[in-house]
């Protein structure tokens, strides 16, 4: 009994034991399809995820760069315009006249190297550089206008002057006698090298492509560049359809690419961005090799490595996204660098032109109302950079207190002249002198994108309600967007009778890039301005929203002291100079020579120098000529700074003032350890440069 009994007993630990193996086997089998199972499902989400976002930004990349490039060129088309009008009233001026007249028009638009008025022949009459008997009736665009009175503003393939043999594009607009027939084309000459300047300042990281088009489709520049394709009409991409981006076999390389188009205001152009789809899918590819041998692994491990395995993955996969955020707000900042710059130096000739003949104006006239008006506008496109640098955290933000109420209650003036007539608007504003540390202009974006997005939440017309009160909290509190700790708070609240934010939204709408609005309709970008200023600021953001009722955001802010209202601006004429000589450094032409223009009216003797290097030189060889330094930043050979070190080496205590339009964050304190004075943000007015000279100047006599 006893021997039947063991081996009973070894039978049945054997059947156990096989049992054990087998259920291993199997468990082995389920968790390795389990995993393969999840491995498949993370590796499909994030497909679709990369494809999504992707598509994304290469849409709302689409719709900025059109955006800047429309507003380029609307000068430019303005411009022609006005000189259609002008023209039949003034062709029997001669012609040294009517050229000094385009010359003047031309020499505040840096992107526009001639303006010429061609006759009903062909024949090139009058032109901003004195160019004239040049035959361009073959030319299309001149056939273009000749033969259709509706074509409004046409833009050509690329072409090679006759008058320089230099490749350009021609912006074009008919041109009629009083009797309304063909009188011939008003022409503004585009260099090419301008647009491939203004796209390869756009940092693509190697995997995007931008391409503007004409609208039938033929290619005026690229970034890569690719001179052999330029004039080659694609039709391929100028059928795609505005604001979707899609897939499509490159016509240029051959590649598959993932492409978005986007319409250039009401310019006959086409802007599109493409990106390679090994650059799109290359992450889920990865990531698909990665699981599976991660499969395999975790199978062998068990259960217990399994789990830790995944947290381990999850962590990772949540810095591959820090990561890939960090990357796309990189190439928004170089964007937003790239186009401050150029629009800084383009708004610096307007601004400061338009100021100089406003002064020369004589008040009442219709020349002052219309400079007036351009200084309106310069001042707008001023504050679009002042936002597109606030969104990029490259702009110079100031840390002062400000008058929280003052910087509310004017957003709302300026609001309310284009409210529409369907929406009411309640303020209630009760901190008065309270004050708040940071940057003024940062506060009034603040205001200003709470209250767009209420606009366009409430279409069909409602409520805009804005309190302002101060509050006080005697324990820490959680907020949806940070957690406040106890003290004194000022709390901005922006409400509308709107329709709402669905709940599975509201934890994404401060996310860069999303919006719930249509291509061409927002970029995704305001809310996150918002909460990234209000961040900075140390505050945090609490969102309520019920769909169809309306949505209401709380900003709350450290209350830091108190602060009066700002005064207007003096208005008295600036402090002028006694002669002293200033040395001027810009390799900006135009803004040299405006520069000093500006420089000479105030008293002083301004020389002029358009090379970093040049200026070097001239102080190596009589540094006690000069009284004081103005030198731009961005400049090739030597930076500003780097030439204020220089300079600062060879005579310390020299005055030096710095402008710039993009410098980073930075650059205060770069500034300061190169012997800077003082630090100007470009554009700038005649009132800039004297109060900065006047107070560098003292501050040396002193």
């Amino acid at each position: 009994m006893s021997r039947l009994s063991e081996r009973l007993r070894s039978r049945d630990g054997a059947r156990g034991l096989a049992r054990l193996r087998v259920g291993l086997v199997l468990l082995g089998i389920l968790v390795l399809l389990a995993f393969a199972a999840s491995t498949a499902y993370d590796v499909k989400r994030s497909y679709d995820h990369e494809i999504l976002s992707a598509s994304r930004e290469l849409e709302n990349l689409a719709s900025a760069l059109a955006a800047q490039t429309a507003w380029s060129w609307r000068w430019s088309d303005a411009l022609q315009e006005d000189i259609v009008r002008w023209y039949p009233a003034h062709a029997s001026l001669p012609a040294e006249q009517i050229n000094q007249f385009l010359a003047s028009r031309a020499a505040g638009m840096s992107q526009v190297r001639a303006l010429r008025i061609i006759d009903a022949q062909g024949i090139l009459r009058y032109a901003s550089n004195e160019l004239s008997g040049i035959d361009v009736s073959d030319r299309s665009y001149f056939r273009a206008q000749k033969d259709g009175a509706g074509v409004g503003l046409f833009v050509s393939e690329p072409l090679l002057t006759r008058s320089e043999g230099r490749t350009g594009v021609v912006l074009s607009r008919r041109l009629e006698d009083r009797e309304g027939h063909f009188a011939g084309v008003v022409s503004a000459l585009v260099d090419m090298e301008d647009l491939n300047r203004l796209y390869a300042a756009v940092n693509l990281r190697g995997t995007m492509a931008i391409t503007l088009l004409r609208a039938d489709g033929t290619l005026l520049t690229r970034n890569p560049r690719e001179p052999a394709l330029v004039g080659r009409t694609i039709p391929a991409i100028a059928a795609l359809t505005p604001g979707k981006a899609l897939r499509l076999r490159s016509p240029i390389d051959g590649e598959e690419d993932f492409a978005a188009v986007a319409r250039v205001g009401s310019l006959p152009l086409i802007m599109a961005i493409t990106r390679s789809e090994a650059a799109v899918l290359g992450t889920p590819y990865r990531e698909a090799l990665h699981g599976a041998l991660r499969t395999l692994v975790l199978a062998l491990l068990g259960a217990v490595t399994i789990c830790a395995l995944l947290k381990q993955v999850r962590r990772i996969e949540e810095r591959d996204r820090a990561l890939r955020q960090s990357q796309k707000m990189e190439a928004i900042g170089t964007l937003a660098g790239g186009i401050a710059h150029d629009f800084n130096n383009i708004l610096g000739a307007i601004m400061g032109y338009g100021e100089l003949a406003q002064q020369k104006a004589p008040e009442g006239s219709s020349q002052r109302r219309y400079l007036d008006n351009i200084m309106h506008a310069a001042g707008r496109a001023r504050a679009l950079v002042d936002r597109i640098l606030g969104f990029s955290r490259t702009g110079l933000a100031e840390r002062v207190p400000v008058n929280i109420e003052w910087v509310v209650s004017e957003t709302l003036e300026l609001l309310r002249a284009s409210l529409p007539p369907n929406i009411r608007l309640v303020r209630a504003l009760s901190t008065g002198p309270a004050a708040v540390i940071g940057d003024e202009t940062r506060l009034h974006q603040v205001t200003m994108n709470l209250c767009t997005n209420a606009l366009q939440a409430m279409p069909q017309g409602g409520e805009l309600r804005v309190s302002l009160e101060p509050v006080r909290l005697d324990a820490s509190l959680p907020l949806s967007r940070g957690r406040l700790s106890a003290g004194d708070y000022v709390r901005l609240t922006v409400s509308d009778t709107g329709s709402g934010i669905p709940a599975e939204l509201v934890d994404r709408i401060f996310d860069p890039f999303f919006t719930t609005k249509r291509v061409g309709e927002g970029t995704g970008l305001g809310l996150s301005l918002v909460h990234g200023i209000v961040a900075d600021l140390g505050g945090a953001i609490e969102v309520s929203s019920t769909p169809g009722e309306g949505t209401t955001f709380c900003i709350w802010l450290p209350k830091a002291s108190e602060s009066a209202k700002p005064v207007a601006p003096d208005a008295r004429d600036p402090l002028r100079g006694d002669r002293e000589t200033v040395m001027v450094v810009d390799d900006e032409p135009a803004l040299l020579s405006l520069t000093e223009e500006i420089l000479s009216e105030l008293g002083y003797d301004p020389v002029g120098f358009g090379s970093s290097l040049a200026a070097l030189r001239a102080f190596r060889d009589n540094a006690a000529r000069f009284d004081a330094i103005l030198t731009d930043e961005v400049m090739p050979d030597l930076q500003g700074t780097q030439l204020a070190r220089e300079l600062s080496a060879l005579r310390p205590g020299v005055p030096i003032i710095l402008m710039s339009g993009h410098g980073g964050t930075d650059l205060p304190e770069r500034a300061v350890a190169a012997g800077v004075s003082e630090v100007l943000r470009k554009p700038l007015q005649k009132r800039d440069l004297a109060e900065s000279l006047a107070k560098v100047l003292r501050a040396r006599a002193a």
